[in-house]
């Protein structure tokens, strides 16, 4: 249960959600979700009898097979071409609702197919409350998995077919990438026609993975045949890589994406990210949102622990998006690359994080700092961030504990011409695991600041309660890509109620 009271233009909810799973004799499994919301803090209300339940999937398995019925949540391979979930943070949900069927033919084969129909809803601004558009879906899928010693791979076909209605198309004009330039090419034609537009999908879909020595291996590609909406037929593909080893003790992975399908508006795929996604608050706010159907780029991580148990961790992400007239491979191996104000017409992103942590000799101090470089050139903006985040824990003799956490930064917006610069403190003292008391402050040293109290306890039922009282600034709130601008909260209280039995 989450509700919130705040003043001003706070977003006011009350929000219930109970999850309910069964199982009969280790055989058949049943989950259930259901929602009341008047209103919830995004997306539409939940209290009548047609929207009360969010998902239902019954699960029945033995040796020689699977299936599922219900809201369907998959992945197959990397997510490349299939890929569906739930996050309640975000709104979001993609789920297939139908049947799936995986069989084992041996312990080297699987067969699996999943068949249904989805009306997938999504927000073309991410600071739309409700969702903008409402795309109908019916959907095929058949595939194989093969598993071997030193390696395993996997094929799938996927067939869907998808309606457009005329207030999705006009929904879609909004989209600042060349799917909405396109549509807003044929304006007049959907302004004044008003037409709905269906059409029939394809995928192919090929991963592999390796285990050569130290060096684990994975490959996946994803061919596939759209229409461009309200026009002819065409062809984009989604190509990603994956490979890690551990070096002279640095455990180092490194990826590689490119998604090209420029005119499809993906529903079913949620593919790697290939960057970090950070959760603290100041970082967190200026998270890229990719663009799923137009990126390519890379990321690096690398990890070490030093025989002191010092950690160390960098990371490293960098991408663009396709256009016509540049040649992708010789942006990669010219000096345009040091300069990102030379790649604007590429809506260049990059990130680049170093992290130290340690715990002190005698195991009660702990501290965390890093270093946080953001840039990235969109349609809407052009941001430059530079953000230290620190943290220092301390526990007592008796097991309980303080720790402080503080994020500064200096973030420039070259379309605005305007530096802001933030300070974040949250000092937080623990009692024992039985309740926890922590302030927060929120700085913005040329405009207004906000603070606030949280006061959480851990009840012996296995619930716990959480009692916020001040005000929140809002920011981007992502998972696996996608994001929603989660609104301000100003002088209010908030209650959170978290229970199992």
């Amino acid at each position: 249960m989450k509700m919130a009271n705040g003043e001003g233009d706070s977003r006011n909810f009350f929000e219930n959600l109970i999850d309910i799973n069964i199982f009969f004799d280790n055989d058949l499994y049943i989950y259930t979700q259901f929602e009341y919301s008047v209103p919830p803090l995004l997306g539409s209300n939940s209290n009548n009898v047609n929207d009360i339940l969010n998902a239902f999937y019954a699960q029945y398995s033995n040796d020689k097979y699977d299936l599922t019925a219900g809201n369907l949540y998959l992945l197959q391979g990397m997510g490349l071409s299939l890929h569906t979930f739930q996050n309640q943070d975000i709104d979001y949900d993609n789920s297939i609702y139908g049947i799936d069927m995986n069989y084992h033919l041996n312990d080297r084969l699987d067969i699996f197919s999943v068949i249904g129909y989805s009306n997938i809803k999504s927000r073309i601004n991410p600071a739309d409350v409700d969702h903008s558009i409402s795309i109908k879906n019916n959907i095929g899928v058949l595939g194989s998995r093969f598993f071997h010693d030193f390696f395993d791979l996997h094929y799938l076909v996927m067939a869907y077919n998808q309606l457009y209605d005329s207030e999705d198309l006009i929904n879609l004009m909004n989209l600042s990438n060349d799917l909405g330039t396109h549509l807003n090419s044929l304006s007049d034609y959907i302004l004044n026609e008003n037409p709905d537009f269906e059409m029939n999908n394809l995928e192919h879909n090929l991963g592999i993975g390796f285990m050569i020595g130290p060096v684990d291996l994975y490959l996946e590609k994803s061919l596939v045949y759209y229409n461009e909406l309200l026009s002819e037929r065409t062809d984009g593909y989604k190509d990603y890589m994956s490979m890690y080893i551990n070096l002279l003790g640095f455990d180092i992975l490194y990826e590689y994406k490119d998604y090209s399908t420029t005119m499809l508006y993906n529903v079913f795929s949620n593919p790697p990210v290939v960057f970090k996604e950070p959760s603290s608050a100041l970082i967190g706010r200026n998270l890229h949102t990719i663009d799923f159907s137009n990126e390519y780029g890379h990321q690096i991580d690398i990890n070490r622990i030093f025989n002191n148990d010092l950690n160390l961790l960098i990371s490293y992400a960098f991408a663009l998006h396709h256009r016509e007239g540049y040649d992708d491979r010789s942006i990669f191996n010219s000096n345009t690359y040091d300069d990102m104000s030379l790649l604007s017409d590429l809506f260049p992103y990059e990130q680049y994080f170093i992290e130290f942590s340690n715990w002190s000799k005698n195991g009660k101090l702990y501290y965390r700092i890093g270093y946080d470089y953001y840039y990235e050139s969109t349609y809407e903006k052009t941001i430059e961030a530079k953000t230290i985040p620190m943290q220092y824990a301390y526990k007592f003799k008796d097991g309980n504990s303080l720790t402080i956490y503080a994020e500064v930064q200096n973030k420039f917006d070259n379309l605005l011409e305007k530096e802001y610069n933030y300070v974040y403190l949250s000092p937080s003292y623990n009692h024992f695991g039985k309740w926890s008391l922590t302030f927060f402050s929120d700085i913005d040293k040329k405009s207004q600041n906000t603070y606030a109290i949280d006061y959480t306890v851990n009840m012996q039922n296995n619930s716990q309660l959480s009692l916020f009282f001040g005000s929140q600034k809002g920011g981007l709130v992502c998972a696996n890509g996608s994001c929603v601008q989660q609104p301000d909260f100003e002088d209010g209280l908030k209650v959170t109620l978290r229970s199992s039995f």
